[in-house]
């Protein structure tokens, strides 16, 4: 797979009947020949022939997934409150503790300093 860039470092996308090489010396752009096929549709391509996912979209990943993991996690800390206040056995840590838990997912968000890094999440009673 052949890919033209732009004198920016840009790719320029080409319809199918355009002529890659003509289009090359028309702008003054680079044609790269890509090491090997594009991984997914989250990799674009680089100069070097290589792909990588760009660092913007691997941040948005994760706020996705930091955002679905603390909705998943919050209800589950309430449950264990009102559960261990009803004399619950066999739920690890104090109704306290639960309920700090909760409140520490509620400033899991873009807020957070450390948002979405996954090994700052807040931890659930053990």
């Amino acid at each position: 797979m052949r890919m033209l860039f732009n004198n920016e470092g840009f790719v320029v996308n080409l319809a199918e009947e355009i002529d890659i090489d003509e289009y090359a010396l028309l702008i003054g752009g680079t044609i790269v020949q890509m090491v090997y096929d594009r991984p997914s549709d989250r990799h674009q391509a680089l100069m070097t022939g290589e792909w990588e996912v760009p660092k913007d979209v691997i941040y948005a990943e994760n706020i996705l997934t930091e955002n679905q993991w603390r909705d998943s996690q919050m209800p589950l800390a309430q449950q264990n409150v009102t559960a261990i206040e009803y004399g619950e056995e066999g739920i690890p840590g104090t109704a306290q503790q639960w309920q700090k838990y909760w409140l520490a997912l509620r400033k899991w968000t873009a807020d957070n300093p450390d948002f979405p890094k996954k090994e700052s999440r807040p931890i659930k009673p053990q």
